[in-house]
């Protein structure tokens, strides 16, 4: 707790009892953390207030770290008042921070990546403001007032914008400038009876999601960013960016979503639901699509070989229609199992639909004109990819729009 008059910390013998700070150091490293070692961060913390340091190394191909102490031990230091404990994880960090959190034991709880050269500020900072706020979750922000990091190149700084605005209005994350941060703090109290999948490096952004989902008065609060040096900054990675769009997608599904849901087991239920229900008429419609190919050939061949004053071009423009028409008939029967035939709203659909598959068709075109003049990708390969984008993209937009569905469904 805070003292009133002061601001300063004071320890009763309640709180030394009962409020073990947990603080996990993350690390990719096998040996030691790149700036913050497990018994130096513990001494940032006041003597008197029990706490433990959980040191997680993730992404350890050889499954060794701490080449003089043995991972899963636990180790006393007598001069600091505290323990220190050695865990191996195979997982990226969001699943390292939920394992460390998993085995902690602490009331209040400390996460930082320790490869970072965030200064010796900011522990005892983050502490302080956990304590006057045990209701907050407190960041570590970039991109708050005061903040004071390495630069960021030009397309590192947009990267960053859009991330924050895919939080913001994909996820809701609205109240914390900072989602993607890799420093901060919480009462354990905050996460109670709330299941992590821990994906990517987005741990705070699930936890974020998940705590409002459980109580939606629950306050970010965010201190400013300082630095021990200006480390060269990272280049921008593919897998980077995919992974963070991948660990949104999932927090928006199982996360948001499950707002919706009284248990888990619904949620489990939806998901598979949904996911069949999908793939079941992303199979039909792709099945119909191959009909459609094998009558456009029948047709166009029977026409150009068997009448003889038809022009072949006459005869494959008449096959196209023609396998157009049945594809439609077939899609809206058994696809999506329309069985509104009335003249107006029958025509409007097939209007609808013959639009989207010509858009296709130009989609396909620019395509496969790209991937080879401005990619220099082998034709057969360019084409596969155009069929796939633009095949998919006439199933979901007549999905959508010529039938009125929902897409994820």
């Amino acid at each position: 707790m805070l003292n009133g008059q002061s601001n300063s910390l004071i320890i009763d013998d309640e709180m030394k009892g009962s409020n073990l700070v947990s603080i996990i150091l993350l690390t990719q490293n096998a040996q030691i953390p790149t700036y913050h070692l497990p018994n130096h961060v513990m001494s940032l913390i006041p003597k008197e207030i029990p706490r433990e340091v959980i040191l997680v190394h993730y992404n350890i191909l050889d499954n060794s770290a701490y080449t003089d102490k043995k991972p899963g031990s636990t180790y006393h230091y007598e001069n600091i008042g505290g323990k220190v404990r050695h865990l191996n994880v195979q997982g990226d960090f969001a699943s390292a921070v939920m394992r460390g959190i998993a085995l902690s034991a602490g009331k209040y709880i400390l996460v930082m990546d320790a490869d970072h050269p965030y200064s010796e500020e900011t522990i005892p900072e983050l502490f302080e403001e956990l304590i006057a706020n045990p209701n907050f979750i407190i960041v570590v922000s970039r991109f708050v007032e005061g903040a004071r990091d390495q630069r960021m190149s030009l397309v590192q700084s947009t990267m960053s914008k859009v991330g924050k605005m895919i939080a913001r209005y994909g996820l809701k994350v609205k109240n914390v400038q900072d989602p993607t941060s890799s420093c901060f703090a919480f009462s354990r109290n905050l996460v109670k009876d709330i299941s992590f999948e821990g994906k990517g490096k987005e741990a705070l952004l699930e936890i974020l999601v998940k705590v409002k989902n459980k109580n939606a008065k629950v306050a970010v609060k965010e201190i400013p960013i300082k630095e021990q040096g200006a480390p060269s900054t990272k280049k921008i990675r593919f897998n980077r960016i995919l992974n963070y769009l991948t660990a949104v997608w999932h927090i928006y599904r199982y996360g948001i979503k499950s707002k919706e849901l009284q248990n888990a087991n619904d949620v489990v239920e939806q998901k598979r639901h949904k996911s069949v229900l999908f793939l079941s008429k992303a199979g039909r419609f792709f099945t119909v699509g191959a009909s459609g190919f094998l009558i456009n050939f029948i047709v166009s061949y029977l026409l150009a070989n068997v009448v003889s004053n038809v022009w072949y071009l006459q005869a494959t423009l008449v096959g196209i229609m023609v396998s157009i028409t049945t594809n439609f008939v077939l899609n809206k029967v058994w696809t999506f199992e329309d069985r509104d035939f009335s003249f107006r709203h029958f025509f409007k659909q097939y209007l609808t639909f013959l639009a989207f598959c010509s858009f296709g068709v130009v989609i396909q075109l620019s395509l496969v004109f790209v991937f080879v003049e401005n990619f220099h990708i082998q034709y057969g390969i360019s084409l596969i990819m155009a069929v796939c984008v633009a095949s998919l993209g006439n199933f979901l937009l007549n999905k959508k729009f010529t039938f009125g569905e929902k897409i994820w469904e």
